[in-house]
């Protein structure tokens, strides 16, 4: 990964330079921090929330020749993951005219990240189509027995349809982290060989619906189908109650929260969130959220 984001670095420098183009930069954090109490009254301080997502340190550089480059460096990784890379995201980017391309580590087009949330090492192409649609697809790689394959979606952002045909798909603790549960532990060369999902997302007077359907098969995995919803109520002062529901229907399995999110201004919010699994009492969080 150091020799991909070395070369990723001077290929971006080689193009400023060649073009004339005065580069532009970009630091800053993603926080997500929180405090987990589970059931036996045992508390961790964490920096990645309960859906998979990293706190991080980024760097992006933008050159006036429509060429960047994004660096993200994980602040904490999982324990016993199949990504020990300390790199969460490195690619250069060109803009193109109604067109974007992407090379190096990202995450994978799928959904709305709901459920199927891959990172992975290739290629991305998106396609801005009509209105608000757009085809975004990628061919990436990370390895042998790890993920690798096509992903694809194609949509808007309140409506898509997602595939998704290789190795090893969903294998990664950050993929159906919420329904699986935090203790859900991967083995290499375990995961699906092909994904379908629907996800939609609209928006109703003060409440914002948000739900995914993904049907995971051929893999060394039992075939599942996971179901994801999330309502989310807008109210005055930032005050924001949240509930989210996600179940494997085949293997029975029910995970359910309940939140607020409470924007305290300056870019910081606070979400205590309160877990279960089926009807038992699964864990609370206290969780930190900022991006600056």
């Amino acid at each position: 990964m150091k020799r991909l984001t070395a070369l990723l670095l001077a290929g971006w420098l080689a193009l400023c330079t060649w073009a004339g183009a005065e580069p532009l930069y970009e630091f800053g954090f993603n926080i997500r921090a929180r405090m987990r109490m589970d059931s036996n009254r045992n508390a961790n301080l964490l920096l990645y929330s309960q859906f998979g997502e990293y706190s991080d340190a980024h760097l992006a550089l933008y050159g006036e020749n429509r060429f960047s480059v994004y660096f993200a460096q994980k602040l904490q990784n999982f324990d016993r993951t199949v990504d020990p890379e300390e790199i969460e995201q490195a690619f250069v980017r060109y803009e193109g005219r109604g067109w974007q391309a992407q090379l190096g580590k990202m995450w994978m087009p799928f959904g709305q990240g709901m459920g199927e949330r891959e990172l992975a090492k290739g290629a991305l192409l998106r396609v801005g189509l009509w209105k608000d649609n757009a085809l975004e697809i990628a061919i990436a790689s990370n390895g042998r027995d790890r993920q690798g394959g096509v992903f694809c979606r194609f949509g808007s952002r309140t409506l898509g349809a997602s595939v998704a045909y290789g190795n090893n798909l969903g294998m990664g603790q950050t993929a159906f982290r919420f329904i699986r549960g935090e203790d859900y532990q991967p083995d290499l060369g375990k995961g699906y060989g092909l994904l379908l999902g629907m996800d939609v997302r609209q928006v109703a007077g003060i409440t914002l619906w948000q739900g995914e359907v993904i049907l995971a098969r051929r893999g060394d995995l039992p075939d599942a189908d996971f179901v994801m919803v999330q309502a989310s109520l807008r109210l005055p002062a930032g005050l924001n109650p949240v509930v989210r529901a996600e179940t494997n229907v085949r293997a029975r399995e029910v995970r359910w929260m309940v939140s607020v999110q409470q924007n305290v201004g300056g870019g910081f919010a606070l979400y205590p969130q309160v877990v279960f699994r089926k009807s038992d009492f699964e864990q609370a969080n206290l969780e930190l959220r900022a991006s600056f």
